[in-house]
């Protein structure tokens, strides 16, 4: 007789797994996961012109107005926003609390505390808060969405 399995599911992860870095983990995947399914909300049927949805970040790339999540059963508000540049260097950018990044399109190397590292597509990282953060696209467009994690913050 085969044991049967039951599906993973936020619920049976969190009574597995104790430590609060894999409890944030989880905290953060089950808020992407529901973030990315809620349909727009009513009323949002007519966008804004695209230049009002970006801003210029720093010197070299543009990012989304921040979509904000805040959470009621913990002292945790996500940001998410998209960042996007064409080819060349980006001036520092600011990193005001824990940054989870995905880079979406293109390729780039990121330069944390002064370590290159070159990312490809796909690929997930974390820089924490204060750190020194500078991009590099070689190609024409590269586009990172951004998930800035403010603990603490009700």
């Amino acid at each position: 007789m085969q044991p049967t399995s039951k599906p993973l599911t936020p619920v049976t992860l969190a009574r597995t797994s104790t430590r609060p870095r894999d409890l944030l983990s989880l905290s953060l995947a089950t808020a992407v996961a529901v973030v990315m399914q809620q349909p727009a909300p009513a009323g949002q049927g007519q966008r804004q012109p695209d230049s009002a949805q970006y801003q210029v970040l720093v010197k070299g790339m543009a990012a989304s107005r921040p979509f904000r999540v805040q959470f009621k059963s913990a002292p945790l508000r996500l940001e998410f926003r998209n960042l996007v540049m064409g080819r060349g260097n980006t001036d520092s950018i600011p990193v005001p609390t824990r940054i989870l990044m995905e880079l979406r399109l293109g390729g780039v190397t990121t330069v944390i505390n002064g370590e290159r590292r070159e990312r490809r597509q796909g690929e997930f990282w974390v820089v924490e808060k204060g750190s020194s953060l500078r991009v590099q696209a070689p190609g024409e467009v590269a586009t990172i969405r951004a998930i800035y994690i403010f603990e603490g913050e009700r």
